[in-house]
């Protein structure tokens, strides 16, 4: 066999090539994307199974038929294909989507169509490859949805945060200055001035409490410091005392550390979702459960409220999409770490999240065997 001049010498042996249409229709048979040879009138010569796969249609059903018939008004498909035909030049790497005939949703591909030129320069056929990417282009959508329900969560903490600083920071910077106001510019008897200084004080005193438990909010230092159960325990007492929200509270004695990343995703979940029980729930009690056993961790709350519409936790459970931010938001926070996160409603709402530890485990087990220790504890 003659070896074609545009072949670069020392890619392969000459016997490679020994029998040129058996490896022909190997590579073509076997190729995992789609592969066409079309005529002038764009209709197939040949197709495999990999493009028959894509279209909906059987390989040999697409012998005679044109790809318009095939592919429908696939865009731009027969834009590109008349364009190589006139400028006998390749187009690659062009974007194609649309509903096929033979197929329910749209899909999206990547083509590169070449000419087949015959000894007089002529285009006589135009080779095809064509590799599906509609899964991709589904994660892409769903990148940018994700994208855009955490930028949206990220504005509506922002949000919160103002209305904190605004309902309880601001008033009383504005009674201070008026306080301030007062004893700059009058002339009060002795009594009055120590009345008003001591009520400055004590209005400074809240300043500072209350920039204290909103520093907390944000990131509570005893969930470095002692660990999740300590934040809970802290977190808990407060809302008791803010809310009027009666809160039994169970959490399992020896839970011991765990990884930072999930002690945060817990605590997280536990705020947002005591925060919709005292915005939304109008409940009056609140139980909370933090266990943990060998190879998962367990968080539940559970309100006494008015609970979530049926349409809204339909959409929630069925779908990756939810009616609020504040579901997303703690599903993505559990989903990131491996976990699972379920929201029913049965006379409340019930929110339970369950992290698996089983990585974290083995990995502080191969520490330990490292160390030559035993390693029969769960480590966390």
């Amino acid at each position: 066999m003659e070896i074609p001049a545009y072949f670069p010498r020392g890619w392969f042996a000459p016997e490679a090539f020994s029998e040129p249409q058996q490896l022909l229709a190997a590579f073509f048979n076997s190729s995992t994307v789609g592969l066409a040879i079309l005529d002038r009138q764009l209709r197939f010569q040949a197709a495999n199974g990999a493009l028959a796969k894509m279209s909906g249609v059987p390989a040999g059903a697409h012998l005679g038929k044109t790809a318009q018939q095939i592919f429908g008004d696939l865009e731009p498909l027969e834009v590109t294909l008349q364009h190589v035909l006139a400028t006998t030049r390749p187009a690659l790497d062009v974007d194609l989507s649309g509903r096929l005939p033979k197929r329910a949703e749209v899909g999206h591909w990547i083509g590169n169509f070449f000419p087949i030129k015959d000894g007089s320069g002529k285009v006589k056929q135009i080779g095809t490859i064509v590799v599906e990417v509609t899964n991709q282009k589904k994660l892409e959508k769903s990148l940018h949805s994700l994208t855009a329900r955490l930028l949206q969560i990220k504005d509506d903490e922002q949000r919160r945060i103002a209305r904190e600083l605004h309902d309880s920071l601001g008033q009383y910077y504005v009674r201070l200055k008026m306080n301030l106001d007062v004893l700059s510019r009058h002339e009060l008897e002795p009594d009055d001035k120590a009345e008003l200084f001591a009520q400055s004080m004590q209005v400074l005193d809240r300043c500072i409490s209350e920039t204290r438990t909103i520093s907390y909010l944000l990131h509570p230092p005893l969930l470095d410091e002692a660990g999740l159960a300590s934040a809970v325990r802290w977190y808990v007492d407060g809302l008791g005392q803010r809310s009027g929200i009666k809160v039994n509270l169970y959490v399992q004695q020896d839970l011991g550390r765990l990884p930072e990343k999930v002690e945060m995703g817990l605590f997280r979940v536990l705020q947002e979702s005591v925060t919709n029980v005292h915005r939304h729930a109008n409940s009056p009690a609140l139980d909370i459960r933090l266990g943990r056993k060998s190879d998962q961790v367990t968080l539940e709350v559970r309100d006494y409220g008015r609970g979530i519409q049926p349409a809204q936790l339909k959409r929630f459970q069925e779908t990756n999409t939810s009616g609020g931010v504040g579901l997303a938001g703690m599903r993505e926070r559990i989903h990131e770490l491996g976990g699972w996160l379920d929201v029913r409603s049965d006379k409340g709402t019930i929110v339970t999240a369950k992290i698996p530890l089983t990585r974290s485990r083995k990995k502080s087990i191969t520490r330990q065997h490292r160390k030559g220790k035993s390693a029969k504890s769960d480590v966390a």
